[in-house]
């Protein structure tokens, strides 16, 4: 094997490693593309409603948000760890005499193959390292901060819909006893064993535990409203599954 050969075989081969190096270096290895985010979890595992509660509000778009900024900040530090590839200069001599060696060239290597590394890559390349290792700590600190407030959002909003829902429960009861009264002043107002006076406060009284009724059903549905606005489903439904 001459020399103008091994020389040749020494270029494909520098060649074939920078590429495969870009390649290694756009995936990077043990990553999964993609967020931990899955809108498909199964919620059905988790023995408590308040921790189904939570698992299902992790599926808002707002976690979502922070989840992929994790993830982002995951590749830009492959991404900083790969950028040795963009400061490599390859440079190689090619002329008459290399590519048609017999011409009359006395000199060697036939073949001149080189490299150029800037002198303040090394510094560049660890500091960017460190911003994007820096980045990273500051998502997953955010995603913490967002799954903390989400977390106590969702049970205050399942707490309150307990409280209105045993509210509702007390006042229905107290709202039908003052109609059972109310309707038995009726029929005394009827019979003339009662005057008006009588008549129209047993009436009042009714009235105002029906206002106090409608309210805590507002109060109720509106927590209902709240509380699958962050988990993205009845809570009705959820509450059957139990």
């Amino acid at each position: 094997m001459n020399l103008s050969t091994m020389n040749k075989k020494f270029f494909f081969i520098a060649l074939l490693c920078i590429s495969s190096g870009i390649v290694l270096a756009q995936v990077p290895a043990g990553r999964k593309l993609g967020s931990t985010y899955n809108p498909n979890s199964d919620t059905s595992v988790v023995g408590d409603i308040r921790e189904k509660l939570v698992q299902l509000a992790l599926q808002n778009p707002n976690f979502e948000i922070a989840d992929r900024k994790v993830s982002i900040a995951a590749f830009q530090i492959d991404r900083a760890r790969g950028e040795w590839l963009n400061v490599l200069v390859p440079s190689i001599n090619l002329n008459e005499f290399t590519i048609n060696p017999k011409a009359g060239n006395q000199f060697l290597p036939l073949w001149n193959v080189g490299i150029t590394v800037p002198l303040n890559y090394y510094f560049t390349n660890k500091s960017n390292t460190r911003i994007a290792k820096e980045n990273l700590y500051i998502a997953e600190a955010e995603k913490n901060q967002r799954y903390r407030e989400i977390r106590t959002k969702v049970l205050t909003r399942y707490e309150d819909f307990l409280m209105y829902k045993e509210m509702l429960e007390m006042q229905s009861r107290v709202t039908q006893d003052a109609y059972l009264f109310f309707r038995q002043r009726e029929n005394d107002f009827a019979d003339n064993a009662i005057g008006v006076e009588d008549y129209n406060k047993a009436y009042f009284s009714y009235k105002e535990q029906r206002d106090r009724q409608l309210q805590s059903i507002r109060n109720l549905n509106v927590s209902k409203y709240d509380l699958e606005e962050m988990i993205g489903v009845s809570i009705d439904e959820l509450l059957s599954k139990k």
